[in-house]
Formats: C-alpha cells, sequence, structure tokens
C-alpha cells in the first residue's frame, strides 16, 4: 500500500522524459538564437524553479521569499549581463539576500516556523543565482559552445535515464527511488554521445565527452534527490504532488549551471 501511495505521487516517468527533451530542447534553441534569448529563458526557470521549490515545500511566509528569491534572480541576471559573464558578484546577490532574509523574519507578525521560512529562502535564493550561471557561461569568450554542448547532454541524458527506468527499474539506486542502476548508465552514456555531436568541430572529442559525462551526471543526481523527496509524498497531497512535476524538470536544469561555468573554467587552462 505505501509502494502505491509513493508510485501515485509521483510525476510520470513518460512525461518527464518529454518534458526534458522540450525544456533542454528549447534552452539549447535560445542558445544557439543569442544571449539575450537565452537570458529570457533563464529567467523562467528562475520564476519556475521558485515557484515549484515553494509549492512542494509548503514553505511559511511564501510570498516574502517568493519576492526575496525574485529579487535575488533580478540582480544576478543584471550582475552577469553588466559584467560581461563574470560572476565575482554573485556571492555578494546570496550574503544581501540573506540579510533581507533575515529583516523579513524579523518583520513578520506570526513569526511561527522561522529557522524553516529562512532556510526555504536561502535554497530559493540558491536555485535562481545557480540558474544565472547558464546566462553567464553563454557571454563569457569560450562558453558558447560547451553551454550548447553541455544543455544537448543534459536533456538527452535525463531523458535516456528516465525512459530506461521505466523498464529496467531494478536494481535501484537508493532504497525507496525509482531510479535505478540501468537507467544511469544508459543517461551517462547517452550524455557523453549527444555531447560528441552537439560539440562537432568546435570542442576536442575527448573535452566534449568529458563535458557530456559531467553535465549528464549533474542533472541525474539531482533527478535522484527529487525523485527520493516524491517518496516523501502521498497521493493525498495534492498541491505537493502537482508542484513537484514542474520542479522535477526546472531544478536539474537550474543547477546545471554552475557546473557548465566550472566545466569552462576549467576548459580555459
Amino acid at each position: 500500500m505505501v509502494a502505491e501511495r509513493v508510485d501515485a505521487a509521483r510525476p510520470a516517468i513518460v512525461g518527464q522524459a518529454l518534458g526534458s527533451v522540450l525544456l533542454g530542447g528549447g534552452l539549447l534553441a535560445l542558445a544557439y538564437l543569442d544571449d539575450n534569448a537565452l537570458l529570457g529563458g533563464v529567467a523562467l526557470v528562475q520564476v519556475l524553479c521558485v515557484l515549484g521549490f515553494l509549492a512542494v515545500a509548503e514553505a511559511p511566509a511564501a510570498v516574502g521569499v517568493f519576492g526575496i528569491a525574485m529579487a535575488a534572480a533580478v540582480a544576478a541576471d543584471v550582475t552577469v549581463v553588466v559584467d560581461d559573464g563574470r560572476v565575482r558578484y554573485l556571492a555578494g546577490v546570496l550574503g544581501l539576500a540573506l540579510v533581507l532574509g533575515l529583516l523579513h523574519q524579523l518583520a513578520r507578525r506570526d513569526r511561527s516556523r522561522v529557522t524553516e521560512s529562512l532556510a526555504d529562502t536561502l535554497v530559493a535564493v540558491t536555485l535562481v543565482t545557480a540558474a544565472a550561471g547558464l546566462a553567464a557561461t553563454a557571454r563569457t569568450p569560450h562558453g558558447v559552445w560547451p553551454l550548447r554542448t553541455a544543455l544537448a547532454a543534459a536533456a538527452v541524458a535525463l531523458a535516456a535515464g528516465r525512459l530506461a527506468d521505466l523498464v529496467m527499474h531494478r536494481p535501484a539506486l537508493a532504497i525507496g527511488s525509482t531510479r535505478a542502476w540501468p537507467g544511469l548508465l544508459l543517461a551517462l552514456g547517452t550524455g557523453v554521445a549527444a555531447a560528441v555531436v552537439a560539440a562537432q568541430d568546435h570542442l576536442a572529442t575527448d573535452q566534449a565527452a568529458l563535458l557530456g559525462l559531467t553535465a549528464a551526471a549533474a542533472v541525474a543526481a539531482t533527478d535522484l534527490l527529487l525523485d527520493l523527496a516524491a517518496a516523501e509524498l502521498t497521493s493525498d497531497e495534492t498541491r505537493r504532488v502537482a508542484a513537484l512535476r514542474p520542479t522535477s524538470l526546472f531544478v536539474p536544469f537550474a543547477l546545471l549551471g554552475p557546473v557548465v561555468l566550472a566545466a569552462v573554467r576549467l576548459l580555459e587552462r
């Protein structure tokens, strides 16, 4: 009975796979268009990530937390645009958001679940700041093709891994997870293959393969964490279950930002 409730609470795997292809493909198309178009896509990811997370977490004082997260998103995006893709001021954005979070807690009339609300604020701000890394990478001198390569690898890896989990769901990666080792291995392999194809002649084959493996591993790990979070929900928690569906799509791509940015820095050396 518990397993039935958990499975009912999880997003449909086929829908997740299709959503990953659409979202990853959309971001990839925007990355091919221009920097500003990608920035618009990143902004949408930031908004939907925060909305989904706050709904899944049932965050206290959610309106204030959302306002702080959106202010941090705007600040992060403007910073990477004005500073030509450099991220040296993003730590300042996080610091200011923490201060705002503390002031928000002091200003609340009903100060219940203060620690939880502050923690939710930091998570939401971290998500939007991480997503800004995608926009920052596109604006670095040598970041365009690595970003395109990583986005292609991430989309293909998520889709392939989730579809494989639908067919071969044993042995599981963790207790209570619907993600399995065959799906993970297929995700990593297809991610590498997609990266090599996407990079074409713009990156060395070994560099493209390593970048694809890194991107695929990052999104696969995030996907596993979200799947384990779904195990804590039941089908009776309709609002949280509904919010988990879009959240499971957007969060892996948001957290891909700092991974790609770090990979570009290493490739430049």
